[in-house]
């Protein structure tokens, strides 16, 4: 954030531009553009509607409620055209709601990339700043942020919340499970997950100091892998009072953050109780359960038609495709924009789950894990999610997956491509099997 070399004031200030000629031509005739810090917007107000004498109005106000206030006020005065501003942070918020209170619609309001909009190095300041944006606001020449509505910015808060308390309980299980290893404690060669409810009772138990660990192995551990005698020898250590009492509190911590991020989870569901219309459409989908859609809707909006024209400019704006470079007829590699990065974690969370399992969805991995590697499928799996959820959502349609044979025709595909490969090992490709020629042994099974 820059600084400001000017205080909250009311102080105002006009200025002419004395050749028209040098203006392009503007799609609007008057625009905004504040520029908003923590504690002051700089604003400049820009009337073209007589381009013999354009007009500049530069003014500042402080960002107390009140002044607040009285900038929308202003605002609604001077009833520009479009209102421009830089999506700094979560500092546009309050300017942007006030606007939206005193009548200012989506279509006049526009909040911008600052990396789209940024001034050369030297030539910046404050009011600087304001003007050029209120110039670009002018010329149309501006790509708007998707902005949803209030009640969605109020999901993606608590939902960005929520994944933020998930990884902090993740990370204090990390911290958790090294101090244990610490101690001697070999739990995760005996369990599969030390957060899970059998190995959370054990662990209990023996940091409780019971005698009869036996016992709590015995009623807890049934449906474990690892033997009686394999889980009571990975937990025979000693342990330190002083670290004993820390393993105690670090396991409170850790419950503490659960019961926190399940409280966020119920506000978010009380904020999403209107729409559980879209959130069953959304959990149609292979591989994507309650809470994954309750967070994927957070952040978008109920009619995502309104804001995206297609699938392609909806992933483009996720982050999830490539980007484009070509430069001399050549094409580079382009690596994506930044996009969301709250939704695209959680689709590629999704897709993950979707490589790991026996989903239907799985076949197009698998093929392209053939093609690009595993890292790359995840990816274009994402990328696959992110078109079905505009789909559905656009249509208002349950997700329907139609029979797919993409992994066999890939494998015959390869296999036809290699024929002369084949007859070198005195093989034949039969149906869907590959059997040796003089023997007739099935050698493997494409699918």
């Amino acid at each position: 954030m820059t600084k400001s070399t000017h205080s909250p004031a009311t102080m105002r200030q006009t200025t002419d531009i004395n050749h028209p000629d040098t203006v392009v031509a503007a799609r609007y005739q008057s625009a905004i553009g504040v520029d908003v810090h923590a504690s002051i917007l700089v604003c400049a107000y820009q009337d073209g509607t007589h381009p013999e004498s354009i007009k500049t109005e530069h003014l500042s106000f402080g960002t107390k409620y009140s002044e607040i206030e009285a900038f929308a006020q202003w605002c609604k005065q001077r009833n520009p055209d479009v209102i421009v501003m830089e999506s700094t942070g979560v500092l546009w918020r309050s300017a942007y709601e006030a606007l939206e209170k005193v009548g200012f619609t989506s279509k006049q309001l526009a909040l911008v990339n600052a990396r789209d909009v940024k001034a050369i190095i030297g030539r910046k300041t404050d009011r600087e700043d304001a003007q050029r944006l209120a110039e670009i606001a002018r010329l149309g020449n501006i790509k708007k942020s998707f902005i949803p509505p209030r009640v969605f910015r109020e999901m993606r808060q608590l939902s960005r919340r929520y994944q933020g308390i998930s990884q902090k309980i993740a990370s204090q299980t990390n911290v958790y499970h090294k101090l244990l290893n610490a101690t001697g404690c070999r739990a995760g060669s005996v369990f599969s997950d030390v957060k899970g409810v059998a190995a959370t009772a054990i662990l209990e138990a023996k940091l409780a100091g019971v005698e009869d660990l036996d016992n709590i192995v015995s009623q807890y551990g049934r449906r474990l892998k690892a033997t009686r005698s394999e889980i009571v020898d990975a937990l025979n250590f000693e342990i330190h009072p002083s670290i004993r009492q820390q393993l105690i509190e670090e396991r409170e911590q850790i419950q503490i953050q659960k019961q926190f991020a399940q409280r966020t989870f119920d506000r978010l569901k009380e904020l999403q109780a209107p729409y559980e219309h879209q959130i069953e459409l959304l959990m149609s989908i292979p591989g994507i359960k309650e809470i994954s859609a309750r967070l994927i809707f957070a952040e978008l909006a109920d009619d995502l038609a309104q804001y995206f024209p297609d699938a392609e400019h909806f992933s483009s704006w996720l982050g999830i495709c490539p980007g484009n470079k070509i430069s001399a007829t050549k094409n580079y590699s382009g690596s994506p924009s930044k996009g969301n990065k709250w939704l695209r974690r959680t689709l590629v969370e999704c897709a993950q789950g979707i490589s790991l399992s026996k989903l239907p969805l799985r076949e197009r991995f698998m093929v392209w894990k053939l093609r690009r590697g595993t890292l790359r499928a995840i990816v274009a799996v994402a990328h696959l999610l992110a078109r079905i959820i505009f789909s559905i959502l656009k249509n208002q349609t349950m997700f329907q997956l139609m029979p797919m044979t993409t992994q066999r025709d890939e494998v015959v595909n390869r296999i036809k491509k290699n024929i002369s490969k084949l007859k070198r090992m005195n093989c034949v490709l039969q149906n869907t099997r590959l059997v040796e020629r003089d023997t007739g042994e099935i050698i493997s099974n494409i699918v």
